[in-house]
């Protein structure tokens, strides 16, 4: 599977964060509360002094893959999770979401389409993950101890729902850390496995990982 052509950087007007019709959601979770990235590209957590940047890379026609900044403007050390939401904004026909546990993957079952979620930071796979139905992720449903940033699992759902997965980091102060994240449109699971290996060894896409 070839994932030469061109990369770019695509402006970033909100239209261009859907693929097919998944459509990604950043937020971060930090001293207990959340702060979702709704309807912009950019946002200033004042009482954090975090500023969380969005910003999409085309690298292939079936690939939406995205980088999330987050900086720490203050003078101590943050300890966060980033927030990673999916979703489909436009629902029609069948649709089901679930987590592959044996794949670590996140899949959208949409319209006969496959989708697969993932992301990385640090070289790390994500850790905790989840999929509800799309009402409950602005809610306290969303979380097991709000705290604690704990998610509530749940590894399936069916009809208008969300995936969510979170990456635990920790930023020094006047510090910038990257998440990246992606998601592929295929047919099956074995073509999407397939992309996404060819997505790794991408030099474009990860120029300084392993």
């Amino acid at each position: 599977m070839s994932l030469m052509e061109p990369l770019k950087i695509v402006p970033t007007s909100l239209n261009h964060f859907v693929i097919e019709q998944l459509q990604l959601i950043p937020g971060i979770w930090v001293n207990g509360k959340v702060y979702w990235m709704q309807n912009c590209t950019e946002k200033v957590i004042y009482d954090e002094e975090l500023v969380i940047k969005l910003k999409l890379e085309h690298i292939h026609s079936k690939i939406s893959f995205a980088k999330i900044y987050i900086s720490n403007h203050s003078i101590a050390t943050k300890e966060i999770k980033v927030l990673v939401m999916h979703h489909n904004p436009n629902l029609t026909g069948e649709n089901f979401t679930f987590i592959s546990p044996v794949e670590n993957r996140i899949f959208h079952l949409t319209n006969e389409k496959l989708i697969l979620v993932n992301g990385k930071y640090n070289g790390s796979d994500m850790k905790e993950c989840t999929v509800h139905p799309s009402w409950n992720i602005f809610t306290d449903k969303l979380w097991s101890n709000l705290n604690k940033g704990s998610l509530v699992y749940q590894p399936m759902a069916k009809g208008p729902a969300a995936s969510v997965f979170t990456m635990k980091m920790s930023i020094g102060p006047r510090d910038t850390n990257k998440i990246s994240t992606w998601a592929i449109n295929g047919s099956n699971k074995n073509e999407l496995i397939s992309m996404e290996c060819a997505l790794l060894k991408n030099t474009l896409a990860f120029p300084f990982e392993k």
